[in-house]
């Protein structure tokens, strides 16, 4: 091994003399508030926008609406060690300027495609797609679809797919073009439940909301299945959070700034991303650097991603528990309209509009989100081999637009599969299963890390809690399915 490469895992790794600094990576002087918000915030924007979604607008209403707001004080807990899971790889990848994905190939090959075909795996179903097309449908139809509407249904969706693959063909950086959508996005999003909240709930419920949060009980009568699913999409994806790192890679954070990132189709340049990631000489600045990397990633995790994912989570499902009772409502079918039929309850046909918008606007933003993530993850882990690098002539465009074809191709299959929440239980309950790989997978290239960028034991700990809660609920469910609870 030459002097410019270390080993790292099983796989030697370059050597940088130095780490680009955050002012070098965004040709910017300083990093204010003004900075932060138009150059450096964006990864943990899109993963807010993802986590905006499923649990937040379908699992979190239906077990509120069932079983009130009692269940609560999992909200806090789960974004919170949710946004340690992602910052804990997020360090990894500032460090060595690899996605998660590339770090758990240096554990073995088998460990590298665990880690990509969990992301595919459990995100293969096409829930999000299927409701959100439900809720387009249902505004088109002006009613709740049901098995006998699959043609508006699949013609909702498929315009949904098409969109979606125009929108991550935009722009000169994927990553970018998804983080101005979700800043309009979610704007809109949050603003409509913040507007529709102060309005609508009344003080009894917010009531029930404070004695919530600090209830600590579980409902002895809960669904566990949709207790593990709720868990399980509370934030982002419990154990698959790890594809949300990509996100930071793609922006440029720390080293990530040399190995290149995955430009669109239309807009984009072809962009040399190399297969393998670079790590900086130990220097004392270099240190200096990393950490105020580190910090800044912190920052924008939990000044966007936590606190975000607290609200995202809390108001619809209070607003739901508040005013959806009574519509006969289940997650199988009906549950993407709870809002348009709510307000169209209480103030007519033009409030049903209102909330048909945001229902496609939250699901629509979830697809998104999580086709790129499967697409950019499956697309990282092919990119190591050097036959598949030079069959695409080292331009990694068409790699991720011709998986991202086959994958939106396979998402239309949901529109004739099974019930649209059933879908989003299967999807849900598989990011806690990527516990079981994801943390120990974590934890051991963590400690094959030089000593000065390893993880503060802390972190270790937190991230081992976590693992703990998420196998906790996934035995929950699995012991319902066997029959054993």
């Amino acid at each position: 091994m030459g002097e410019k490469q270390q080993q790292l895992g099983k796989l030697p790794i370059e050597i940088e003399d130095k780490i680009p600094t955050p002012e070098e990576v965004f040709k910017i002087k300083k990093i204010g508030i003004k900075e932060r918000l138009a150059v450096l915030y964006g990864s943990a924007l899109i993963a807010l926008g993802v986590s905006v979604g499923s649990g937040e607008f379908l699992l979190g209403p239906a077990q509120s609406i069932r079983y009130g707001l009692i269940l609560a004080w999992l909200v806090p807990i789960g974004a919170f060690l949710q946004a340690i899971y992602i910052y804990s790889w997020a360090k990894l990848t500032i460090a060595t300027g690899e996605t998660p994905i590339t770090l758990m190939f240096r554990i073995a090959a088998w460990a590298g495609w665990l880690g990509a075909l969990g992301v595919l795996v459990g995100n293969i179903w096409g829930g999000w797609a299927y409701n959100s097309a439900v809720a387009l449908a249902g505004g088109v139809l002006k009613k709740v679809p049901g098995p006998e509407d699959v043609a508006v249904v699949g013609i909702a969706g498929a315009s949904l797919l098409i969109l979606t693959f125009v929108i991550l063909s935009l722009g000169r950086r994927i990553a970018r073009t998804l983080e101005i959508f979700n800043w309009i996005d979610l704007g809109f999003i949050f603003i409509s439940f913040i507007v529709l909240a102060i309005i609508l709930i009344p003080a009894n419920i917010w009531g029930e909301l404070a004695s919530g949060l600090v209830s600590f009980r579980i409902p002895s009568d809960i669904d566990p299945v949709l207790l593990a699913a709720w868990w399980g999409y509370t934030g982002l994806a419990t154990g698959l959070n790890y594809y949300a790192v990509a996100w930071f890679k793609d922006k440029g954070f720390g080293m990530s700034a040399l190995t290149g990132y995955i430009p669109a189709l239309i807009g984009g340049k072809r962009i040399e991303v190399s297969a393998w990631g670079k790590i900086f000489k130990l220097t004392p600045e270099n240190l200096k650097v990393y950490r105020r990397w580190s910090h800044l990633a912190l920052e924008e995790i939990l000044v966007i991603f936590f606190i975000g994912a607290i609200i995202g989570m809390l108001l619809p499902m209070t607003l739901a528990y508040a005013i959806a009772k009574g519509f006969g409502l289940t997650l199988t079918w009906n549950i993407p309209m709870w809002l348009a039929l709510a307000l169209e309850n209480i103030w007519g046909p033009v409030a049903f509009w209102w909330g048909i918008f945001v229902a496609v606007f939250v699901l629509f933003k979830t697809q998104l989100g999580i086709v790129d993530a499967v697409v950019r993850n499956i697309s990282d882990a092919a990119w190591k081999f050097e036959n598949i690098r030079r069959f695409f002539r080292n331009d990694i465009r068409y790699l991720y637009y011709l998986i991202a074809v086959i994958y939106l191709a396979w998402a239309s299959l949901a529109f004739v599969a099974t019930a649209p929440g059933v879908l989003i239980l299967i999807s849900a309950n598989m990011a806690n299963a990527a516990a079981i790989w994801g943390i120990p997978f974590l934890i051991y290239l963590n400690y094959k890390m030089p000593k000065e960028l390893r993880l503060h034991w802390s972190l270790v700990l937190l991230n081992i809690v976590f693992m703990a809660m998420c196998l906790y609920f996934m035995s929950l469910s699995i012991g319902r399915v066997l029959g054993l609870i």
